[in-house]
């Protein structure tokens, strides 16, 4: 086994070096004006090692790498030999379990299938995204969607949250005789910023729900709303303490998140075409009713 093992190393370094896991080049020799030309290197799978018969090749191996989490970073002789070993080891376990009728069980049969779904999806996916790929004009895109005037505007806020809009009216004439915020807050509000004036910190519109987000941007700083403020947790009384416009950090700071961002909605919109088109059927299930549009809510704070 070992004999074979040296033997093949050589082999495997070029197949890793085809397969873009090494870099290697060819030096002249010291002297000579012209090099010999180098030999053409193999184009295809080549066979690293055949164990009982079976042929394993440098695309099996570093598939197998891969299928292990790709712990082993073939970046030294040592490291390729050690990956052989393990794929030497591995097979000759598959082997007996074939011959001992370990592959026939139910359970190693059940995880065999879903082994090759897992494998062909991440192929697909790789496949998807090497035929769509994300363009710098879509990163773009995102970014200036996210980073608008409006979206880097942030409001140090605060607000009294009261179950009725008769409350939260007397609060806003309360306030209007110059009763004090926090005061007011302390003694009515039903939210956890109670004790701390209804405070809330600095808040952009995309993080607090919409109809909170509107009310509190047509306010201008030091001004707290005219009218009680509806959202689906009550009525709300809110008063603007400051004000403040954000930079928008650099886009090559942030691309890699936009470019991952982009990819997750590519793929989810794929997904979602092929379940359209899919034809499946759960056993024993029953027909669901059509789920709510969109999604709960978050608290005003979030």
């Amino acid at each position: 086994m070992k004999t074979i093992i040296q033997s093949k190393t050589k082999t495997l370094v070029i197949s890793l070096f085809l397969a873009g896991a090494l870099q290697t080049s060819v030096q002249a020799e010291d002297g000579q004006e012209n090099a010999p030309a180098t030999t053409p290197q193999p184009t295809g799978p080549q066979t690293l090692v055949t164990i009982n018969g079976q042929d394993i090749t440098d695309l099996e191996a570093l598939a197998f790498n891969a299928l292990q989490g790709g712990q082993n970073r073939l970046d030294s002789q040592q490291a390729q030999v050690q990956l052989l070993n393990q794929l030497v080891n591995t097979t000759l376990l598959a082997q007996q379990a074939k011959k001992t009728g370990v592959d026939k069980l139910p359970q190693v049969l059940a995880a065999l299938k879903m082994a090759d779904i897992q494998v062909l999806a991440e192929a697909q996916v790789n496949a998807f995204f090497e035929q769509s790929p994300v363009t710098d004009e879509e990163i773009k895109a995102a970014y200036d969607k996210k980073y608008t005037a409006q979206n880097l505007q942030e409001y140090k806020v605060r607000h009294i949250l009261v179950k009725e809009e008769k409350e939260a009216q007397e609060i806003i004439d309360a306030l209007s005789k110059g009763e004090d915020f926090a005061k007011l807050a302390r003694e009515h509000s039903q939210d956890a910023s109670k004790d701390a004036g209804g405070e809330l910190g600095w808040v952009g519109r995309s993080q607090v729900v919409k109809s909170f987000g509107d009310a509190m941007a047509t306010l201008e700083k030091g001004k707290h709303s005219s009218t009680p403020v509806q959202t689906q947790f009550g009525w709300h009384v809110i008063d603007v303490v400051d004000i403040r416009t954000q930079e928008p950090p650099p886009l090559e700071q942030v691309k890699d998140q936009f470019k991952l961002q982009i990819r997750q909605q590519k793929l989810a919109q794929m997904v979602t075409e092929l379940r359209k088109s899919a034809k499946i059927e759960v056993e024993g299930a029953q027909t669901a009713p059509a789920a709510a549009a969109g999604k709960p809510a978050d608290s005003p704070a979030q």
